[in-house]
C-alpha cells in the first residue's frame, strides 16, 4: 500500500510538473476574451504607396530573397525544461529611398507578425549547441501562440511591426542607423549597426546583426512560475535584405 501510494505521489508530482511545463510552453489553451474586432491590416506598408522623396532612387525589398531572424533564449532556474527559439520573417515588404549623400537615405520595413515562423529546421541548424536540440511540434505551436497572443505581440489588434530608418551616420559601407520601431502601436527608438552593399545600379544588399531588449520595445518577456521558466529579455536579431531598383 505505501509503495503504491509512493508511486502515485511521484506520478502526481510528475504530472503537476508536466502541466506546469505545458503552461510555460503555451500548450495549455486559454479561452479567448471577447473584444471588438480590430481594424483590418493594411495590404501594403505606407511607404509602398507613397512616392519617393525628391531626388531619391527607390529600391523595393525582394521578400523571397530577404530574411529577418530573432533569437530568443530560455532562462530561469528551470531553463533546462524550455528551448531556445528561432523566430523568422520571410514576408518582408518595404522600400529603400537612396539619396546622395547616403546618410540622407531612408528605409521602411513592414513585417506582418502572423507570418512569423518558429524554429524552422534549416534556421536552427548550424547555430551551435544552444540550438542543437530538436523542438517538438507542440512546443513550436505553443511558442507561436504565446508570441502572437494578447500578452505579447497581440497580432489581432496590431498585425505588423513597422520599422523606419530615420537617420544614418557613418559610411561609406557601415552606418549607425537610428530606427523608429513601431510595436503594438507604440514607437521605440533604437540605434543599430547596418551594412549597405551597392551591387551595381539595380540591386542593394542591407545586413545588420545586433541585440535588443524586449523591454526596450515595450514588451514584457514571457515568464511563468515566478520566473523559474522564462524567456530572457535580450534577443538576438539578424537582418538580411535584398532590394531591387524600381523602374
Amino acid at each position: 500500500m505505501l509503495g503504491s501510494m509512493g508511486v502515485r505521489s511521484v506520478q502526481s508530482s510528475k504530472a503537476a510538473l508536466g502541466a506546469a511545463m505545458l503552461a510555460a510552453l503555451g500548450l495549455a489553451g486559454c479561452p479567448a476574451s471577447r473584444r471588438a474586432a480590430p481594424p483590418p491590416a493594411p495590404a501594403v506598408p505606407p511607404a509602398e504607396v507613397a512616392p519617393p522623396v525628391a531626388g531619391a532612387i527607390r529600391y523595393r525589398i525582394v521578400g523571397d530573397e530577404s530574411l529577418v531572424v530573432v533569437l530568443a533564449y530560455r532562462g530561469g532556474t528551470l531553463a533546462s525544461f524550455g528551448h531556445n527559439h528561432v523566430i523568422a520573417s520571410r514576408a518582408i515588404a518595404g522600400v529603400i529611398d537612396l539619396r546622395e549623400p547616403l546618410t540622407a537615405s531612408t528605409l521602411d520595413l513592414y513585417l506582418p507578425v502572423a507570418a512569423f515562423t518558429v524554429d524552422e529546421a534549416e534556421l536552427r541548424s548550424g547555430r551551435g549547441p544552444e540550438f542543437a536540440a530538436a523542438v517538438p511540434d507542440s512546443a513550436r505551436e505553443g511558442t507561436r501562440r504565446n508570441m502572437l497572443g494578447e500578452s505579447l505581440l497581440d497580432a489581432a489588434r496590431f498585425p505588423a511591426i513597422v520599422v523606419r530608418a530615420v537617420s544614418l551616420t557613418g559610411g561609406p559601407g557601415t552606418f549607425a542607423a537610428r530606427l523608429d520601431v513601431n510595436v503594438r502601436g507604440e514607437s521605440h527608438s533604437l540605434v543599430v549597426p547596418v551594412q549597405v552593399d551597392r551591387r551595381g545600379a539595380e540591386r542593394l544588399h542591407v545586413t545588420a546583426k545586433f541585440t535588443v531588449e524586449q523591454s526596450a520595445l515595450g514588451l514584457t518577456p514571457f515568464s511563468v512560475m515566478l520566473g523559474a521558466l522564462q524567456v530572457e529579455d535580450t534577443l538576438g536579431v539578424e537582418v538580411d535584405l535584398s532590394a531591387r531598383r524600381v523602374p
